[in-house]
């Protein structure tokens, strides 16, 4: 059956999905002076920047912790604090409390981390000091500039990155799993171990991976992370105003079900009501499988494509989330009082070994929900995330998808519940929300089977290779066709790099004056 279409309406550039990578490409072209279309499929914009209100208490169930904030190219270019976003920065970003009174502390000074290591280990603090000493300008010089750069493919970018020593321990630390890292640079004592595992560990990494370039980012930017004033929708909000306000329009409550095509070159999509809207340049956030299965169709998909988007790998392991609102204060039972100023606290486990079996079950789809959770108390460090005299207590967990968690996911939470009693002292439990695997899926249709990071990150799916050598540098062997979602080089966890490559290429093809140079020296 075919759709009878009512209008057509003419664009320089169409954007599929406005969550931050749609947000920030929209924003970007329409600055630059191109008229832009963003069509989104919820009622809102924002996508996993989410944030929804229940009688006052404001719940991040997605993105909460920034890691690249205010490195991403978007905080300056776009003026995002002119348009009202506001960070706040704990200052102990990490806490691992234990049953014997100590505690790890990582902090935003390096000193005072290091201090707190040496109560458990003097060696693993020497360590730690070291290890973080070359990750900064590996960071500095490398990882971070790169993010907001087209990807070279594999073996050029080893040879371009390898021209100085700063490259060179680089590339000899890249492909070392978070395991090996430890034991590249010699830590020994396991509650230290099982901390440093913990930074990528919290995120669903398998830490037998080879993602050694990765892990300065999880270890070093976490420990800078932000937490968003007023919610992490607050972001969004923010690249909303500057896309509206340099002339954007969103197209909200609305899926595209369709891409056209004139010849071989994609000129027009379509929304489910019929409506038809052309473009000189499509470029969508979308999921491999969405974009060119769903929209494009097989039959203008050249076989190469094809296959590689059919290969696309989801991640394994997501995340089940439990949120509280409390009636009174959530304070943590432990004597170390910087436990309590944290931004995130890791309970339940104590060892690597432990760690490591932890997963074992994970895998297994066999672990309980009391066994090991990171939590945030947004309110500790924003006040306006709470009702006055409540707090917000918000707790995740690594595990696996699986369509019972509609069923489960009540006796899952009441089993995290219990660890937490564990701990804190939670005051009056005046709000409960679960939010499973499932739930994510249904709700940001482009998280397939909760992929909180929009498809695995394997080697095979990184770099020049996301999310495949043909569409890693945004445009597209379709014609017309671009794509830069966090299915796409540099990934998800509202780093700003794919939206921010995206509106740079698209921008390029449109003959506009992009700000920012996005192609390696």
């Amino acid at each position: 059956m075919t759709s009878t279409v009512t209008k057509t309406d003419k664009y320089d550039a169409i954007v599929l999905g406005g969550g931050p990578n749609g947000l920030i490409c929209g924003a970007y072209l329409a600055k630059a002076g191109a008229k832009v279309l963003l069509i989104e499929r919820r009622h809102e914009t924002g996508g996993g920047l989410n944030t929804d209100e229940y009688y006052g208490f404001r719940l991040n169930l997605h993105a909460i912790y920034h890691m690249m904030s205010d490195r991403m190219p978007a905080f300056r270019d776009l003026a995002l604090p002119d348009f009202g976003l506001r960070y706040v920065y704990p200052h102990v970003s990490v806490a691992f409390p234990f049953s014997d009174g100590k505690a790890l502390c990582f902090t935003r000074d390096v000193d005072e981390t290091v201090a707190s290591i040496g109560t458990v280990s003097e060696h693993d603090a020497d360590c730690f000091r070291k290890m973080w000493t070359e990750f900064q300008p590996m960071l500095d010089d490398y990882i971070i500039p790169l993010t907001y750069k087209l990807p070279l493919p594999v073996v050029d970018q080893i040879v371009a990155i390898g021209q100085t020593p700063v490259g060179e321990a680089l590339n000899d630390i890249s492909e070392l799993s978070p395991i090996e890292m430890l034991d590249h640079y010699g830590f020994s004592d396991p509650r230290v171990r099982m901390a440093l595992l913990s930074f990528p560990g919290m995120w669903g990494f398998h830490l037998e991976d080879p993602l050694g370039y990765l892990y300065p980012i999880y270890l070093c930017r976490l420990i800078n992370a932000g937490l968003v004033k007023g919610g992490s929708h607050r972001l969004s909000s923010a690249l909303y105003r500057v896309f509206v306000s340099n002339g954007g329009e969103i197209l909200d409550d609305s899926e595209v079900t369709r891409i056209h095509f004139e010849g071989d070159r994609a000129v027009a999509v379509e929304v489910a009501d019929g409506h038809r809207f052309e473009a000189k340049a499509i470029a969508s956030t979308l999921n491999p499988e969405q974009t060119f299965m769903n929209l494009v169709g097989t039959e203008h998909l050249p076989d190469d494509l094809r296959y590689a988007v059919e290969g696309w790998e989801w991640e394994e392991r997501t995340l089940f989330g439990l949120h509280l609102g409390i009636a009174g204060e959530a304070t943590y039972r432990h004597p170390e009082p910087r436990v309590n100023d944290a931004m995130i606290a890791f309970l339940g486990i104590e060892t690597e070994d432990e760690l490591h079996e932890h997963f074992e079950r994970v895998d297994a789809g066999t672990a309980t929900g009391d066994e090991w959770v990171h939590v945030t108390i947004p309110s500790r460090h924003d006040a306006t995330m709470a009702p006055k005299g409540h707090e917000i207590v918000r707790a995740e967990q690594v595990v696996l998808f699986d369509e019972d968690w509609d069923t489960n996911a009540k006796k899952f939470g009441d089993d995290c519940l219990a660890l937490l009693e564990q701990h804190i002292d939670l005051g009056k439990v005046v709000l409960r929300r679960e939010y499973p695997p499932t739930h994510i899926e249904k709700k940001l249709h482009t998280m397939k089977r909760g992929s909180i990071k929009h498809g695995s990150y394997t080697n095979l799916q990184m770099g020049f290779n996301r999310p495949n050598d043909q569409c890693s540098q945004v445009e597209t062997p379709v014609a017309g066709l671009y794509t830069c979602g966090a299915s796409n080089y540099a990934g998800g966890m509202i780093i700003g790099g794919p939206g921010y490559l995206g509106a740079h290429v698209v921008g390029k093809a449109l003959g506009l004056d992009m700000p920012g140079d996005i192609e390696q020296a």
